[in-house]
């Protein structure tokens, strides 16, 4: 075999780069300015290698023609082809029977015929794409294919007939596909969510991102539900130096509950000159909206609205409530301007009038050994054909802290309220208020530390005493405070041995003021947990000495043989009409219990498990069963399987369900693939 190696810089010695060309024969042609490569052929210039058995070589445009078993590669990519035209200045080119490794965003593309249209644009037919490498007599983990392919690096994937397979099988189609073609935010079709309910029907559910601007973009969401209607959603991001936010809209007209809901939610944080600006909406139409709802967005991630308390995954409580503040910053102080309004999702016609408020806050300041604050403020309270009215509050406080090894924190709180109502019925019209509250806690730490032993005890005592005039209608939490003289004693106990370790805690109230079926001796708190092992355990529980009754029980266990595997049982036990723990120790009038939700008893049992059974698979599990009549409530079983350029979830759930005012369970199947560089593909 004969071997040329030549240097084509030797013979244009004004080229700018030289190019070295391997292989059995070579010819060159002076008219067309060309070589030509026969045989095991190799040419490697400044910035590219190219393998081939047979490839022709331009002088003058730096071009390569290549045929058979063709390897090339530069900076930004390997590929792989029978047949191709190569500009090695221009980095365009048309590959035939090809495979491209787009290095940096790791993408590989195999098709009839991929042209590179620049440095980073391409364009490909019948073609296949993923971010998982090939492997020989091997189906991909996941791949798209589709009848084109258009990728610009670092800004769009769009492609047309698209089907997403697994192992080479198909699992879901779309006619366009958009995906990001690399790191870099762009405009484009979301994956599509497709599902099925046994309450809401066939579900597809299309998303289109928008990018507005770097710190600004936007997605529309379409909800089409088979039994229920379609559903148009909104959401709005923006980031800057001084301002931040997001909102989100929502609208659909159900048609088996005749119902349009609408849910509108936002924030707004602005810094301007010398003000703070604060805009947080909380919205809905109909009061069952987040039960027949709620879950549309699930599996969005909305980290700006979970960072400032807007995760549109939360679950709410029984008030949305609504703000806007303007505050500005004063000598040691602050004025704010606030205006509040509160949507009640179980009896619209228990929400709190509209409250506009102006106010002045006096920061803490040292006055000897005293911490001294201050704070006034004048509210105007509506509600159509309800309350209204003025209100006047100035409220300063006094604390202070003594004591080393026993120390002994106090709070003196006196509040002067004026009123100006109207309507006030079913409560008294009252013209002022006036209160004075004491709070007191004497706290100390015993310790003894041996080599094998901690021991700590924690004694307290504390304290509530207030004195007031009136019971005015409740519009602020000052409201709903009332006589009270109450003192809460108990002891924390902790020990830790080298492998054990144990601690507990009991606290007693006693009520000097009591009235009626309240006992001046609350039921007392017990509660202890411990570790050992691989086990740990512990309980809580309301003991009412007086009636001699548990009013409250709850207990878990959980086990952890290695650090893999975790095993819980848990249980929740609740008397029928007792008493609820955040409000025995509360300062507050005791008629407030009956705006509370009534609990008609609670005993339920949950268990978890959570496994991993290797590094690619891994399970999780949780049930949840009411034995009070409820039976089997909301469970879940997911299982999780992770490769290196994807992951999948397989999530089973079932729910509890009020349709058409019978109540009934919804079963889902959610399916998602997480593909290393375009995002995840859910399918429900």
């Amino acid at each position: 075999m004969i071997v040329f190696i030549i240097f084509i810089i030797l013979f244009l010695p004004t080229f700018s780069s030289a190019v070295e060309i391997t292989s059995d024969t070579l010819e060159r042609f002076e008219e067309e300015k060309k070589y030509v490569a026969t045989g095991n052929v190799t040419m490697i210039g400044e910035t590219f290698k190219l393998q081939a058995d047979k490839a022709a070589y331009y002088e003058d445009k730096n071009e390569i023609d290549a045929l058979g078993n063709i390897f090339f590669e530069d900076e930004d990519l390997k590929a792989w082809a029978h047949e191709g035209n190569i500009n090695v200045d221009k980095k365009t080119g048309v590959l035939r029977n090809a495979l491209i490794h787009i290095k940096k965003q790791d993408i590989w593309i195999g098709a009839e015929e991929i042209e590179r249209l620049s440095e980073i644009k391409y364009k490909a037919k019948k073609a296949t794409f993923s971010t998982c490498e090939p492997e020989k007599d091997r189906s991909q983990p996941w791949c798209f294919t589709a009848e084109t392919v258009n990728l610009v690096i670092d800004e769009t994937l769009l492609a047309s007939a698209t089907t997403f397979k697994v192992k080479n099988i198909p699992i879901a189609f779309s006619p366009i596909f958009w995906g990001p073609g690399g790191n870099t935010k762009k405009s484009g079709f979301l994956p599509l969510k497709l599902g099925n309910s046994n309450t809401r029907g066939f579900q597809i559910s299309p998303a289109y991102y928008l990018v507005i601007d770097s710190n600004k973009d936007a997605t529309f969401y379409i909800d089409y539900f088979s039994k229920t209607g379609i559903g148009k959603g909104i959401e709005y991001r923006y980031l800057s130096f001084d301002t931040k936010g997001m909102w989100y809209a929502y609208q659909i007209n159900d048609r088996v509950t005749d119902k349009n809901y609408q849910e509108l939610r936002g924030v707004h944080l602005q810094k301007l000159k010398g003000l703070d600006l604060l805009i947080d909406i909380n919205y809905v139409n109909k009061k069952d909206f987040y039960k027949e709802y709620g879950d549309v967005r699930a599996y969005n991630s909305t980290y700006l609205f979970r960072d400032y308390g807007k995760d549109l995954q939360a679950k709410y409580d029984r008030f949305l409530q609504s703000s806007l503040e303007l505050s500005a910053q004063a000598v040691g102080g602050r004025f704010y301007l606030l205006g509040q309004g509160w949507k009640d999702l179980k009896n619209e016609g228990m929400s709190l009038p509209v409250r506009g408020e102006f106010g002045y806050v006096v920061y803490p300041y040292k006055l000897g050994p005293l911490n001294v604050s201050f704070n006034a403020n004048i509210g105007e309270y509506y509600k159509e054909d309800g309350l209204k009215g003025q209100r006047l509050e100035l409220n300063p406080q006094i604390t202070n802290t003594i004591g080393d090894s026993i120390k002994l924190a106090q709070n003196l709180n006196a509040r002067a309220i004026f009123y100006n109502l109207e309507k006030t019925s079913p409560y008294n019209d009252v013209s002022n208020r006036e209160m004075i509250q004491y709070n007191a806690k004497a706290f100390m730490r015993l310790y003894k530390t041996e080599d094998s032993f901690t021991h700590i005890i924690e004694p307290f005592i504390e304290g509530v005493f207030i004195g007031v005039n009136s019971k005015p209608p409740i519009l602020k939490d000052a409201e709903l405070i009332d006589d009270t003289a109450i003192i809460r004693a108990g002891v924390y106990n902790k020990l830790n041995f080298n492998n054990i370790s144990l601690e507990g805690r009991i606290a007693q109230v006693y009520d000097f003021r009591a009235k009626g079926d309240w006992d001046k001796l609350y039921p007392i708190l017990i509660e202890a947990k411990a570790s050992f092992w691989k086990v740990s355990l512990g309980f809580d529980t309301y003991q009412n000495m007086a009636k001699k009754r548990m009013e409250r029980l709850n207990s878990w266990i959980s086990f952890s043989p290695d650090e893999n595997t975790s095993l819980s049982f848990s249980q929740r036990y609740t008397r029928d009409g007792a008493l609820n723990p955040s409000y025995l120790w509360a300062p507050t009038l005791r008629e407030q219990y009956d705006f509370q939700e009534t609990e008609g008893g609670i005993k339920t049992y949950a268990m978890t498990l959570v496994k991993k059974i290797s590094e690619k698979w891994s399970f999780s599990g949780n049930i949840n069963y009411d034995s009070k009549g409820a039976g089997l409530r909301d469970s879940y079983l997911q299982i999780r399987y992770t490769e290196k350029c994807w992951a999948s979830n397989i999530t089973l759930s079932r729910k509890p369900v009020i349709r058409e005012g019978r109540e009934t369970s919804e079963f889902n199947v959610l399916l998602i693939f997480e593909l290393k560089g375009i995002g995840a593909i859910k399918l429900l």
